[in-house]
């Protein structure tokens, strides 16, 4: 990696920096396209009333999820950390930390949850017969657009400032002077 050691952790120079926030920023919007393409087919798979459709709707969500959703994640997951570690951007930020756990816990449901129940789904659906589908397909691509749209606020309006532990010491206020 591009980087000079510095005490234990990494500086990413501007080429590597620049490759790598391209890669991050890439990888998180795919993400969350992926995620919007996910509502989008699980809507028309619950409301269709033409089995073919809905088949061809299921078929697609559990296609697109397990193909592309691990890539995608992994990605924006590997890249966010070497950022994080190659960057001022650390964990000492409450802003960073939060959507390193947003984005783990995402990535976790992607891989053990998302994607098995996308497959599951796909499986029990047949063109010649129109199914009752649990809400629950729409559920996992609601919470994930809503997860990755809070990234895309917390990496833009950075709130919260860094966090007091991270500071070194805590700030004790100057004792107040008299004016004489």
């Amino acid at each position: 990696m591009a980087g000079a050691i510095v005490k234990g952790m990494f500086k990413l120079r501007r080429p590597a920096y620049r490759a790598v926030i391209i890669v991050h920023v890439a990888a998180s919007v795919a993400w969350l396209g992926l995620s919007l393409c996910l509502l989008v087919l699980g809507v028309w798979a619950t409301t269709t009333q033409a089995p073919a459709e809905q088949y061809a709707a299921g078929t697609a969500m559990s296609t697109l999820a397990g193909t592309l959703a691990i890539p995608f994640g992994a990605i924006a997951l590997v890249s966010g950390i070497v950022l994080m570690l190659g960057t001022k951007w650390s964990l000492a930020y409450t802003w960073v930390a939060v959507k390193l756990v947003a984005t783990a816990i995402a990535f976790a449901l992607t891989v053990f949850s998302l994607r098995p129940g996308l497959a599951a789904t796909a499986a029990s659906l047949d063109p010649a017969s129109l199914q009752v589908l649990d809400s629950q397909i729409l559920a996992a691509p609601i919470v994930s657009s809503a997860i990755y749209l809070g990234a895309v606020v917390l990496s833009y309006v950075k709130p919260w400032g860094r966090r007091r532990a991270a500071l070194g010491r805590a700030r004790v206020p100057a004792p107040a002077r008299s004016a004489r």
